[in-house]
């Protein structure tokens, strides 16, 4: 493994497979490579996009967001997903990310950067808080299937 990772965007659908199996330890529903690329097809036209630190031309660590408007925030960048593949945890590439999409927020002219984690993940939470995040709220669902 080299120390130079690159922040790259998945772009291509050979890089959106690539980063299945680190997405995959977020979301363990993804059932499959073809699953992960038909999701992100319907999220990107909705503005979703995929960042990815990239070391020896395979995806370490992987970022899912999108700009969004709305009358809460403004103009702001939703984070959707945020994931370090487990080997690379400690490196600092989450940290690395969420500077990188605060930069393209700001050259967006965004109010902000929001993302939304489960009550009992209190690792992500202390992490988002050394980043800089602070909790604003309580986020509420409603399974309706």
């Amino acid at each position: 493994m080299t120390d130079t990772a690159i922040l790259r965007h998945a772009e291509t659908d050979a890089d959106v497979l690539a980063s299945f199996d680190v997405m995959q330890q977020l979301r363990p529903h993804l059932k499959s490579p073809g699953d992960f690329l038909a999701r992100v097809a319907v999220q990107r036209a909705q503005g979703y996009r995929l960042l990815a630190v990239w070391e020896d031309g395979k995806p370490v660590a992987l970022a899912g967001y999108r700009r969004i408007d709305n009358l809460v925030h403004g103009r702001f960048i939703y984070v959707d997903d945020l994931i370090t593949d487990e080997a690379g945890r400690g490196r600092r590439h989450g940290e690395r990310l969420l500077a990188e999409l605060g930069t393209l927020g700001r050259a967006e002219n965004c109010a902000r950067l929001v993302l939304d984690t489960a009550l009992s993940n209190a690792l992500a939470q202390r992490f988002y808080f050394r980043c800089g995040l602070l909790s604003r709220g309580l986020h509420f669902s409603m399974d309706l299937q």
